[in-house]
């Protein structure tokens, strides 16, 4: 979930390199794209069947999205957060606030 003034830009580029940089082989049935919704306004996506191992799967997708904000430009991390759900899952927050 992505929640925030982020370009439509950068939500096309997320969209193109989220699922080659996990760690499962991305096929045609690799299907990904933020979906806006309204109430309160925000991008949401997932990546069902693809999975991004510990090693580098999960650094490599953090990478991917602090890239895509760089190159927007104007984004400070503030601060983040990880949560464990169980065994297989892992919930990651970043705050960032943009600057002017």
């Amino acid at each position: 979930t992505i929640i925030g003034a982020v370009q439509e830009g950068t939500i096309q580029k997320l969209n193109s390199i989220l699922p080659t940089v996990c760690s499962t082989v991305v096929s045609d049935k690799t299907r990904f794209a933020f979906e806006r919704k309204e109430h309160p306004p925000h991008w949401v996506g997932t990546l069902p069947t693809s999975f991004a191992n510990e090693e580098v799967g999960q650094s490599t997708l953090v990478l991917a999205l602090l890239d895509a904000l760089e190159a927007e430009g104007g984004w400070k991390l503030k601060g983040s957060n990880a949560m464990n759900h169980d065994f297989d899952k892992v919930t990651y927050k970043y705050f960032f606030v943009k600057t002017m």
